[in-house]
């Protein structure tokens, strides 16, 4: 069944008059999730949307995330400017696995005019709005029956697909499975899955290339809830790649978290700082450039992340680092900084930008006879290097007519 997450016992179900008024709540929707902004323009027309945050009095911030379910969690943010500045509101809307697409629009319909009703109120518009309760069903108010699957959700998939031309021919297949339990008190995720690729080239008078990379993953992760702010748990890791030359990559970490914030406004923000320390076994499939067909060795990790998503923008920043512990040689580390970020600088101005740069010094698993230049171009094995890097930056201004209300979806 559909839930709402409400503090009220009875739901207000908004009932909106159609009276023309200069006067009505200038939104502004800052939506990271899967809202149809179409389809809630034409159901509320009641309301101004705006294509620039500068010009609404009300900022609008929808941010998902998937649930234990399988589902999502779908917070809304009411922030009011202006006139309506320190009129705040948070709903949380608990979307339920296999909810179709027009049922999940309804939904967010729902939750968006439950949340503007404190804006409206405020307005000229107060009189062309009225409640009405429903009863809340009797069978939502009795004692949940026990879950008999406990809490564990599963999903598997299978696919797979081909491509090619005369002198071409490439095929990909896939395959696979989670097995998630999450409740407040701990958290229990894990993923596996394996990936073919073959691709084929034909040359009128050399030989005909084929190219294949498989890989399988297995990650695991247990996570116990210490508090509002602490956390620690354990991560296990398996990987077989041919691109890495790994026959078999294993990896037990233990970890500790601290959020300086609370997790329950982690839709908001978060500061948080991990720390784990590894036991590493690796089987190689060719000799490493460190002369190794196996190993085992220690290593420690932390991940440093901090989010913010406020009516300015948002900024995401994090710093991930692992340092394999080798008495003769501690320059063995890999660190990776990534940042992202979406500034609304003024009225139509906005600047966004993503980098991320990884400084790798732990390839020991490169290995040793090297590759060869077919694999150099198509990129089938990875190369030696001391460092990889991203960057994109994009500056944006609209001007004109900041309403956004109309919707003609012709052609």
């Amino acid at each position: 069944m559909k839930r709402v997450f409400i503090a009220i016992l009875f739901v207000p179900i908004l009932v909106f008059a159609q009276k023309s008024t200069t006067e009505k709540v200038k939104i502004y929707l800052d939506c990271s999730w899967s809202c149809d902004y179409d389809f809630l323009q034409r159901e509320m027309s009641y309301v101004d949307f705006y294509r620039d945050a500068k010009t609404a009095n009300l900022h609008i911030i929808v941010k998902g995330e998937r649930s234990s379910t399988g589902g999502e969690i779908v917070t809304f943010r009411f922030i009011g400017i202006e006139e309506f500045k320190g009129v705040e509101n948070t709903l949380l809307l608990d979307v339920p696995p296999n909810t179709s697409d027009n049922d999940e629009r309804l939904l967010y319909l729902e939750m968006l005019k439950k949340g503007i009703y404190a804006y409206i109120i405020r307005t000229s518009d107060k009189d062309n709005v009225s409640i009405s309760f429903g009863e809340t069903d009797k069978e939502d108010v009795k004692k949940e029956e026990k879950d008999k699957w406990n809490n564990w959700t599963f999903e598997t998939s299978i696919g797979g697909y081909f491509s090619g031309q005369e002198s071409y021919l490439n095929s990909n297949s896939y395959m696979s499975l989670s097995a998630n339990r999450i409740t407040a008190e701990s958290k229990f995720t894990s993923s596996f899955s394996f990936n073919s690729s073959v691709s084929k080239y034909k040359f009128e008078t050399d030989p005909d290339v084929t190219v294949e990379n498989k890989s399988k993953y297995a990650n695991m992760t247990y996570v116990k809830s210490k508090g509002e702010h602490f956390s620690i748990g354990a991560k296990a890791n398996y990987s077989q790649a041919t691109f890495m030359n790994y026959d078999g990559s294993y990896k037990f970490s233990p970890c500790v978290e601290y959020n300086l914030f609370p997790y329950s406004e982690s839709s908001e923000h978060r500061l948080s700082l991990l720390y784990g320390v590894s036991a590493n076994h690796n089987d190689y499939t060719d000799t490493t450039v460190y002369l190794k067909t196996s190993e085992n060795f220690a290593s420690h990790l932390f991940e440093f992340t901090y989010n913010n998503e406020q009516t300015w923008g948002s900024f995401n920043f994090s710093i991930r680092g692992n340092q394999i512990l080798d008495k003769d040689d501690l320059r063995k580390y890999n660190v990776r900084i990534s940042s992202r970020a979406d500034w609304k600088i003024t009225k139509g101005l906005s600047l966004n930008y993503s980098a991320s740069f990884n400084f790798d010094r732990a390839q020991i698993h490169i290995p040793l006879s090297g590759v060869t230049y077919e694999e150099i171009i198509l990129r089938q094995k990875e190369l030696e290097s001391n460092y990889f890097y991203y960057m994109y930056f994009g500056i944006s201004y609209t001007f004109g007519s900041m309403k956004n209300n109309v919707v003609n979806p012709r052609f």
